[in-house]
Protein backbone atom coordinates (compact mmCIF):
# COMPACT_ATOMS: atom_id res chain seq x y z
CA UNK A 1 0.00 0.00 0.00
CA UNK A 2 1.50 3.19 -1.04
CA UNK A 3 2.11 5.81 1.50
CA UNK A 4 3.55 8.66 -0.07
CA UNK A 5 1.69 12.15 0.45
CA UNK A 6 1.54 14.32 -3.31
CA UNK A 7 -0.62 16.74 -5.31
CA UNK A 8 -2.32 15.69 -8.30
CA UNK A 9 -3.40 18.49 -10.88
CA UNK A 10 -6.04 16.59 -13.62
CA UNK A 11 -6.89 18.87 -16.31
CA UNK A 12 -9.07 16.95 -18.59
CA UNK A 13 -12.30 16.90 -21.27
CA UNK A 14 -14.13 14.12 -22.75
CA UNK A 15 -13.68 11.88 -25.80
CA UNK A 16 -15.59 13.85 -28.13
CA UNK A 17 -15.25 16.42 -30.81
CA UNK A 18 -12.10 18.04 -28.34
CA UNK A 19 -9.93 15.66 -26.20
CA UNK A 20 -7.14 16.52 -23.19
CA UNK A 21 -6.37 14.14 -20.40
CA UNK A 22 -3.34 15.59 -18.16
CA UNK A 23 -2.17 14.51 -14.82
CA UNK A 24 0.79 16.17 -12.64
CA UNK A 25 1.78 14.13 -9.42
CA UNK A 26 4.09 16.52 -8.07
CA UNK A 27 5.41 16.78 -4.16
CA UNK A 28 5.19 20.53 -3.94
CA UNK A 29 2.10 23.45 -4.23
CA UNK A 30 4.84 25.30 -6.02
CA UNK A 31 5.20 22.60 -8.96
CA UNK A 32 1.62 22.29 -9.47
CA UNK A 33 1.35 26.01 -9.53
CA UNK A 34 4.13 26.28 -12.13
CA UNK A 35 2.44 23.53 -14.42
CA UNK A 36 -0.91 24.56 -14.24
CA UNK A 37 0.18 28.33 -14.84
CA UNK A 38 2.26 26.32 -18.31
CA UNK A 39 -1.10 24.79 -18.88
CA UNK A 40 -3.28 28.10 -19.13
CA UNK A 41 -0.23 29.69 -20.92
CA UNK A 42 -2.21 27.43 -24.21
CA UNK A 43 -4.40 29.28 -25.45
CA UNK A 44 -6.16 25.99 -26.67
CA UNK A 45 -6.39 25.01 -23.08
CA UNK A 46 -8.34 28.41 -22.60
CA UNK A 47 -10.63 27.26 -25.21
CA UNK A 48 -11.11 24.13 -23.55
CA UNK A 49 -12.27 25.31 -20.31
CA UNK A 50 -14.53 28.13 -21.73
CA UNK A 51 -15.84 26.20 -24.33
CA UNK A 52 -15.89 22.72 -23.98
CA UNK A 53 -16.24 22.68 -20.28
CA UNK A 54 -12.95 20.46 -19.49
CA UNK A 55 -12.41 19.20 -16.02
CA UNK A 56 -9.90 21.33 -13.51
CA UNK A 57 -9.11 19.62 -10.49
CA UNK A 58 -6.43 19.79 -7.81
CA UNK A 59 -6.32 16.65 -5.52
CA UNK A 60 -4.36 16.33 -2.48
CA UNK A 61 -3.20 12.49 -1.25
CA UNK A 62 -2.26 12.29 2.41
CA UNK A 63 0.13 8.72 2.69
CA UNK A 64 -1.54 7.56 -0.37
CA UNK A 65 -5.19 8.32 0.60
CA UNK A 66 -7.67 10.85 -1.54
CA UNK A 67 -7.46 13.60 1.46
CA UNK A 68 -9.18 16.50 -0.45
CA UNK A 69 -10.24 17.52 -4.04
CA UNK A 70 -10.63 20.87 -5.04
CA UNK A 71 -12.29 22.60 -8.34
CA UNK A 72 -10.37 25.11 -9.60
CA UNK A 73 -12.63 26.63 -11.99
CA UNK A 74 -13.78 29.35 -9.23
CA UNK A 75 -10.59 30.54 -8.82
CA UNK A 76 -9.74 31.15 -12.42
CA UNK A 77 -9.41 34.21 -14.50
CA UNK A 78 -9.18 34.76 -18.35
CA UNK A 79 -8.74 38.29 -19.16
CA UNK A 80 -9.13 39.29 -22.90
CA UNK A 81 -8.60 43.04 -23.88
CA UNK A 82 -12.34 43.97 -25.20
CA UNK A 83 -14.09 41.24 -23.69
CA UNK A 84 -14.84 41.25 -20.03
CA UNK A 85 -12.97 39.14 -17.85
CA UNK A 86 -14.46 35.76 -17.60
CA UNK A 87 -14.65 33.51 -14.65
CA UNK A 88 -16.21 30.55 -13.68
CA UNK A 89 -18.63 28.59 -11.64
CA UNK A 90 -17.52 24.78 -12.12
CA UNK A 91 -16.99 22.63 -15.18
CA UNK A 92 -18.43 24.31 -18.42
CA UNK A 93 -20.01 27.38 -16.55
CA UNK A 94 -18.18 30.59 -17.84
CA UNK A 95 -18.91 33.71 -16.19
CA UNK A 96 -18.48 37.09 -18.14
CA UNK A 97 -18.50 35.93 -21.58
CA UNK A 98 -21.65 34.02 -23.57
CA UNK A 99 -19.53 31.81 -25.98
CA UNK A 100 -22.49 30.37 -26.86
CA UNK A 101 -23.33 33.59 -28.69
CA UNK A 102 -19.94 33.25 -30.23
CA UNK A 103 -22.66 31.23 -33.35
CA UNK A 104 -24.03 34.44 -33.90
CA UNK A 105 -21.44 36.39 -35.65
CA UNK A 106 -21.60 36.68 -38.93
CA UNK A 107 -18.41 36.17 -39.34
CA UNK A 108 -16.28 33.67 -37.22
CA UNK A 109 -13.37 35.17 -37.22
CA UNK A 110 -14.79 37.36 -34.68
CA UNK A 111 -15.88 34.12 -32.37
CA UNK A 112 -13.48 34.33 -28.91
CA UNK A 113 -13.55 30.57 -28.46
CA UNK A 114 -12.26 30.05 -32.72
CA UNK A 115 -9.77 32.95 -32.02
CA UNK A 116 -8.75 30.69 -28.70
CA UNK A 117 -8.60 27.70 -30.74
CA UNK A 118 -5.76 28.95 -32.71
CA UNK A 119 -4.03 30.76 -30.84
CA UNK A 120 -4.56 34.19 -31.91
CA UNK A 121 -5.33 35.99 -28.80
CA UNK A 122 -1.53 36.35 -28.12
CA UNK A 123 -0.42 39.47 -25.74
CA UNK A 124 -4.29 40.38 -25.35
CA UNK A 125 -5.06 37.45 -23.27
CA UNK A 126 -3.87 36.63 -19.65
CA UNK A 127 -4.95 33.84 -17.05
CA UNK A 128 -4.68 34.35 -13.04
CA UNK A 129 -5.31 31.95 -10.47
CA UNK A 130 -6.63 33.10 -6.82
CA UNK A 131 -4.22 30.53 -5.07
CA UNK A 132 -4.82 33.28 -1.76
CA UNK A 133 -8.37 31.99 -2.05
CA UNK A 134 -7.47 28.39 -2.04
CA UNK A 135 -7.48 26.03 0.81
CA UNK A 136 -4.98 23.92 -0.56
CA UNK A 137 -3.48 21.34 2.85
CA UNK A 138 0.12 20.94 3.67
CA UNK A 139 1.25 17.91 2.61
CA UNK A 140 1.77 15.02 5.04
CA UNK A 141 4.95 13.68 6.53
CA UNK A 142 7.02 11.38 3.97
CA UNK A 143 6.40 13.39 0.31
CA UNK A 144 6.37 11.54 -2.93
CA UNK A 145 9.23 13.09 -4.63
CA UNK A 146 10.92 12.37 -8.44
CA UNK A 147 13.49 9.79 -7.67
CA UNK A 148 10.43 7.38 -6.04
CA UNK A 149 7.56 5.48 -7.67
CA UNK A 150 5.35 5.14 -5.22
CA UNK A 151 1.70 6.24 -6.60
CA UNK A 152 -1.48 4.65 -5.57
CA UNK A 153 -2.61 1.71 -7.56
CA UNK A 154 -6.04 3.37 -9.03
CA UNK A 155 -3.52 6.40 -10.53
CA UNK A 156 -1.98 5.79 -13.83
CA UNK A 157 0.52 8.27 -13.24
CA UNK A 158 3.87 8.74 -12.34
CA UNK A 159 5.89 11.37 -10.76
CA UNK A 160 5.50 14.46 -13.10
CA UNK A 161 3.70 14.88 -16.05
CA UNK A 162 1.49 11.87 -18.16
CA UNK A 163 -0.63 12.93 -21.15
CA UNK A 164 -3.44 10.00 -20.96
CA UNK A 165 -3.90 10.93 -24.63
CA UNK A 166 -0.22 10.09 -26.35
Amino acid sequence: MPTRSFYELAFGVDPGGARKCTHYVRGSLDEIKTDLDAELAEEINLYLLCWYGARLSLRAYQRGELDRSIDLHPFVTVSVDGCPDITFAGPGQPIGYDFSADEEFDNEEDHLSRRMAYGELGDTVGVTVAWDRISVPPLADDVLTADVFDVTDHHLCAYGHSDCEV
